[in-house]
């Protein structure tokens, strides 16, 4: 299975449709913040996706409902998917791998920072895609027992 990791669009929502169309592969799509309302607007565009967002501390003005903490359990791994903001992940990456130790998940997504970067912590494998509005996002692909990360970069 592959997963669609976007995070951080600030509103470069042009460039949000055209990475969701350039993976259409990925059924599943995570989006970490700072940017909701980019993916409100393009998100119905896209019907076949199934989407999991989460707050962040930019997303004051976002029309829906969301939290700053989603769990999801795909293709045998349990995730944990969050901005970063209300888990220091600026600093450490600590706090972050305790909350998902404290879920019994083994991965733990988050943006922010702007930085993308996999680390495993305490056994917990935590992914940061980057900032779309820098061209970044990643895609992680799953099966019952490997986890692939893999980068990439749009214009």
């Amino acid at each position: 299975m592959q997963i669609l990791l976007l995070s951080d669009s600030h509103g470069h929502t042009a460039r949000l449709r055209r990475v969701l169309e350039q993976e259409a592969a990925c059924g599943s799509v995570f989006f970490l913040g700072d940017g909701l309302r980019d993916l409100e607007r393009v998100q119905s565009d896209f019907p076949d996706r199934a989407f999991t967002a989460v707050c962040g501390n930019n997303d004051w003005n976002a029309a829906g409902s969301y939290d700053d903490f989603a769990y999801k359990y795909v293709a045998g791994h349990t995730i944990v998917a969050t901005h970063g903001h209300r888990a220091a992940v600026r600093y450490t990456l600590h706090d972050l791998a305790a909350k998902a130790q404290s879920v019994r998940a083994d991965i733990a997504l988050f943006g922010h920072t702007h930085r993308q970067m996999q680390e495993t912590v305490g056994g917990v494998l935590c992914v940061n895609p980057g900032a779309l509005c820098s061209g970044q996002y990643a895609v992680l692909e799953l099966t019952e027992n490997e986890i692939h990360v893999r980068f990439c970069h749009t214009d």
